[in-house]
C-alpha cells in the first residue's frame, strides 16, 4: 500500500469521534498486516532468539518471571516464553488491543504444528517440559483457559511505567518492536522501573525496529523514509495513536540507557544498506539529523540487552 495513502487512513481513523481502534483494526485485518497475525511462527521464532541471547548471558528464560512492555492485539511473544519454560509473564499495554479471537487461532495453528514448534525450541528448553506445556496450551477450552495455562496476566489498561509490581519481582523485561513507538520521556521511566522491578541477575531484553514502519509496505520507499522530514511535518503526518514513531537513532538508545544507568551487555545493531548507499548519493536528512554518522542513521533494527548498574540500584 503507497505509504500516503495509509497515512491518511490512519489520520482519518484517528480523527473519528467514536469506534477509532476498532475501525482501524477491521481495514488491517482486511487489508493490512493483521491478516496473517494467526501465524504465530515468526514470533516464536524471534522468541527463540531472544531466548538464546538470554542464556548467553547467563539468565535463561526456564523459571524466569518475565515482563512484556506492549502486549499489542496477540500474546504469541508471551506464548513463545511460556513453551521455553517461564514461570510466568505479565504483560502490560495503555490501551485494551488484545483480541481474544486472535489468540485462540493462534492456540489453534499450534496445536496442528506440534513438531514445528518444537523445533523451533530446541536447545532453548527441556524437551519434555516443553511437550507437556504444548500438550497442555493444546488443551484450552477458551481465551481464559490459555491466559491460566500460560500463566499470563495481561494489565490493561497497564502503565509499564508505574507498574504497581512489587520490588525485585521479574527476572526479565522484554519488548518486541515496541520502543520505537513511546516518547523518550516514557521510555526512560520504563526502563528507571525496570530498575526497580529486576531481580539480581535480571536483564532488560529488547528488539527495537528504528525504521520508517511505512517502508513496510510500500516497498517504493526506504526505511529511512522519514528522516527527511520535520518535526512538525512528520506528526502532520503520521503524529496519532496509529502512527507514531519516536524516529529515535541508534545512539539516541545508547544515550537514553545510559542516562537511565544501564549497562549494556549485548548492543546488536543491522544497518540497512540500501539506506546507507543513499545518504552516500545525496539523500537529504532532516537538521535534526545530519550530525548522526550515516550507519547510524541506516540502522533498522537494535537489540540492546542490559540490566541496572549496581550505582544505580542503591
Amino acid at each position: 500500500m503507497n505509504w500516503k495513502l495509509k497515512s491518511r487512513i490512519q489520520r482519518a481513523c484517528a480523527n473519528l469521534p467514536l469506534f477509532q481502534e476498532q475501525a482501524y483494526y477491521v481495514l488491517q485485518r482486511t487489508f493490512g498486516s493483521l491478516r496473517n497475525l494467526q501465524n504465530p511462527f515468526p514470533m516464536l521464532e524471534a522468541c527463540a532468539q531472544l531466548a538464546g541471547i538470554l542464556e548467553n548471558a547467563g539468565r535463561p528464560v526456564a523459571g524466569a518471571r518475565v515482563m512484556e512492555v506492549g502486549t499489542g492485539r496477540a500474546i504469541n511473544m508471551p506464548l513463545g516464553f511460556f513453551l521455553c519454560g517461564a514461570e510466568s509473564v505479565v504483560t502490560f499495554d495503555l490501551h485494551r488491543y488484545l483480541k481474544p479471537s486472535l489468540v485462540m487461532g493462534s492456540v489453534r495453528v499450534l496445536s496442528e504444528n506440534k513438531e514445528r514448534v518444537l523445533r523451533i525450541f530446541e536447545g532453548r528448553t527441556e524437551p519434555a517440559s516443553l511437550r507437556e506445556r504444548l500438550d497442555s496450551l493444546s488443551s484450552a477450552s477458551s481465551f481464559d483457559d490459555v491466559l491460566h495455562r500460560a500463566k499470563i496476566e495481561y494489565r490493561a489498561p497497564g502503565d509499564a511505567a508505574c507498574t504497581g509490581l512489587p520490588d525485585h519481582s521479574i527476572d526479565i523485561q522484554i519488548s518486541y518492536t515496541v520502543f520505537e513507538h513511546i516518547p523518550r520521556q516514557v521510555l526512560k521511566n520504563i526502563l528507571l522501573e525496570a530498575s526497580r522491578l529486576l531481580a539480581p541477575g535480571g536483564f532488560t531484553l529488547h528488539h527495537i525496529d528504528p525504521s520508517d514502519h511505512f517502508s513496510h509496505d510500500d516497498r517504493s520507499i526506504l526505511p529511512i523514509n522519514f528522516l527527511q522530514y520535520s518535526e512538525e511535518d512528520w506528526a502532520r503526518l503520521a503524529g496519532n495513536q496509529f502512527g507514531y514513531h519516536n524516529r529515535m537513532r541508534a545512539s539516541e538508545f545508547a544515550d537514553l540507557y545510559s542516562e537511565c544507568g544501564h549497562e549494556t551487555r549485548f548492543w546488536k545493531p543491522r544497518i540497512d544498506q540500501a539506506s546507507l548507499e543513499a545518504i552516500r548519493n545525496g539523500f537529504l536528512v532532516d537538521a535534526r539529523f545530519r550530525h548522526y554518522p550515516i550507519d547510524v542513521l541506516s540502522t533498522v533494527v537494535l537489540q540492546v540487552l542490559s540490566r541496572p548498574r549496581a550505582e544505580a540500584r542503591s
